[in-house]
């Protein structure tokens, strides 16, 4: 049945359709001709993208510019990506402007939020449109545990944030967390360090620094990050809200004292595997903590929204009530 709803696509988004079907068979490339108009010279899987994406390819004005590189536009936006880029380019700009400064430096905005960086950052603003870090930050102080190249801080504070405290251990990232916090005028503080269970210098493996940079990683490149005691950050911070994407390091939080980890009030905690997972949730729950909310991602991650319980030794209004009482 899906193998017959694939072909049905194909024969009605293109003119020649016997063309199109005979690129699978073969490893070159044809002119394929869409029903919109559109001409492109395309191979198997660049068409595949094409097919899978042509209730939104056909919205905008493309044109291949080269093999693998074709220029997407409409009367906001413009960018030029590869093929593999396109699905993502297409699903964004149904909501932002999408302006490429560079090969790889883009600027992206919408209301209440812009922000500029690497193609990566493209991928993390996708993930923020999907509500996972949706919450009640206004007037608050936000702590940014993974602030990668400053969108998440960037998001805070459309969403009205009094001050972003932000870390990232990675050099490469600081320069965009910089320009990021200009654009937005942002009323942050910004650390290149890490989160663990004590301070000082771990060496991290990995091939690229992407958003999937950090404890679980595995390649051939190596870096020393600093790496500061979680508890330390926390009790500094005085955030009323913490956001933690930091790829394994977020167990660290297992080894916070109760009373250090309830001075904040809400955590939004990605996790990132099944183990990490069981060991977050029993930890805030014998915390005191709520989970309020959990967003699951592909393939092993979610995202766990946490709240603080209300209790009496945290409780202001409690403490009045017990004075009046004894007086």
């Amino acid at each position: 049945m899906t193998r017959l709803s694939i072909l049905w696509r194909t024969l009605t988004i293109t003119k020649y359709p016997l063309a199109a079907l005979s690129l699978k068979r073969g490893k070159g490339r044809k002119a394929i001709t869409f029903r919109n108009g559109l001409t492109c010279n395309l191979t198997w899987p660049q068409f595949r993208v094409f097919r899978d994406s042509y209730q939104l390819l056909a919205k905008y004005s493309i044109s291949q510019v080269k093999d693998d590189f074709f220029r997407i536009r409409d009367q906001r936006s413009e960018v030029i990506c590869n093929s593999q880029l396109m699905t993502l380019i297409f699903e964004l700009m149904e909501d932002f402007v999408i302006i490429q400064e560079d090969e790889d430096v883009f600027y992206i905005r919408k209301k209440n939020f812009q922000a500029v960086g690497s193609k990566e950052i493209l991928f993390c603003v996708q993930e923020l449109n999907t509500g996972e870090y949706e919450c009640d930050c206004q007037n608050k102080v936000v702590l940014d545990i993974g602030g990668f190249e400053g969108e998440s801080a960037a998001y805070f504070w459309g969403k009205k944030a009094k001050k972003v405290i932000i870390y990232e251990p990675v050099e490469a990232h600081m320069q965009f967390i910089e320009k990021n916090i200009a654009l937005n005028k942002i009323n942050a503080e910004f650390y290149q360090a890490g989160i663990g269970n004590k301070n000082g210098i771990q060496i991290i493996h990995y091939n690229e620094t992407n958003p999937g940079f950090g404890f679980l990683n595995k390649g051939l490149k190596s870096m020393e990050i600093k790496i500061r005691d979680v508890s330390e950050v926390i009790e500094e911070s005085n955030a009323e809200l913490a956001k933690f994407d930091c790829e394994g390091a977020e167990e660290s939080l297992v080894h916070v004292p109760d009373k250090i980890l309830r001075k904040i009030e809400y955590y939004l905690i990605e996790v990132h595997s099944p183990d990490i997972r069981k060991a977050i949730l029993e930890k805030f729950q014998n915390a005191s903590f709520i989970l309020e909310k959990e967003t699951p991602k592909p393939p092993q991650c979610s995202v766990l929204a946490f709240k603080r319980r209300h209790s009496k030794e945290n409780c202001q209004c409690c403490e009045n009530i017990q004075l009046s009482s004894s007086s």
